[in-house]
C-alpha cells in the first residue's frame, strides 16, 4: 500500500530535493511552497504531514492539522533556526518528530519510516546525482570528488562536509547544523571539530570558496 506524505517547505531547491528522494521511496508526495497553500488542504488525510516551522504559518497549519484530524494524523516539524522553543513548541503541539535543518534526506527517510512503521524496501534508496560547486565535481554514488578530471584523495567526514554543502548551497550553515549532519546527534564534543575540518578542506580543495560566518557558521555559494 502506497503511503502520502503532504510536504510544506518553503526553500524551493530543498522542496525539489525533499520531493525526489521521498518518491524514490515509493511515496505519493504533494508539495506546497507556502503555508497558506498548505492549509487549504488540512482537511486531507494523507499518512504523514512534514511541515516547515520557520515563520508562524507553519505552526499555524500545524494547529489547524490537530483540529482537524486530532493526533490520527503524525506530523514532523522541521526548522532551520537553532531555538529550544521552536524543537518544544513543536512537540506541545502533537508533532511526532522535530528536524533541525541541515538534515540530510537519508535521515528524513528513516524517521518517516519509523513513523509509518514501514521497513526499506530493497534496492531503493535516495542519492543525490553528482553535481558541481563551483570548481568541483562531486558524485554521492561514488562518494568522489574530482576537479578537471583528477580525483582529490578525502577522508570520509572531508567528503560528508563537501557533500553538505553541495546540497545546501548558497545557505548558511551553523557550527550546530554542520556536526549534526557530519558527526551525528549523539556527538557532544567541542563544535571547533568543524574549524579543523574546514582547514582541511580548505588545503586539499584549494579552489573552494568557504566564507566564514564569525561567530555562527559557514557559507558555500555556487
Amino acid at each position: 500500500m502506497i503511503s502520502h506524505v503532504y510536504l510544506h517547505e518553503q526553500d524551493n531547491a530543498f522542496r525539489e530535493v525533499l520531493t525526489y528522494c521521498l518518491a524514490q521511496e515509493g511515496w505519493e508526495v504533494v508539495a506546497f511552497p507556502t503555508g497558506y497553500q498548505a492549509l487549504s488542504h488540512v482537511a486531507d488525510r494523507p499518512d504523514l504531514w512534514i511541515i516547515d516551522t520557520d515563520d508562524e504559518q507553519g505552526f499555524k497549519v500545524i494547529r489547524e492539522i490537530k483540529k482537524e484530524a486530532g493526533n490520527t494524523i503524525p506530523i514532523i516539524a522541521t526548522s532551520e533556526r537553532e531555538r529550544v522553543i521552536n524543537r518544544v513548541l513543536g512537540l506541545e503541539l502533537g508533532c511526532a518528530d522535530f528536524v533541525v535543518k541541515a538534515f540530510l534526506p537519508q535521515e528524513l527517510i528513516l524517521r518517516i519510516r519509523r513513523i509509518l512503521g514501514e521497513k526499506k524496501q530493497h534496492g531503493q534508496e535516495c542519492q543525490t546525482k553528482g553535481q558541481m560547486l563551483q570548481d568541483y565535481f562531486i558524485d554521492p554514488l561514488r562518494r568522489v570528488v574530482s576537479i578537471n578530471g583528477e580525483n582529490i584523495d578525502l577522508t570520509s567526514k572531508e567528503f560528508e562536509l563537501l557533500a553538505l554543502f553541495m546540497q545546501y548551497r548558497d545557505m548558511a550553515l551553523s557550527r550546530e547544523q554542520i556536526i549534526r549532519s557530519v558527526w551525528g546527534e549523539n556527538y557532544f564534543g567541542s563544535d571547533r571539530v568543524v574549524d579543523d575540518l574546514i582547514r582541511r578542506i580548505r588545503k586539499k580543495v584549494k579552489h573552494l570558496k568557504v566564507e566564514t560566518l564569525y561567530g555562527f557558521g559557514y557559507l558555500v555559494t555556487s
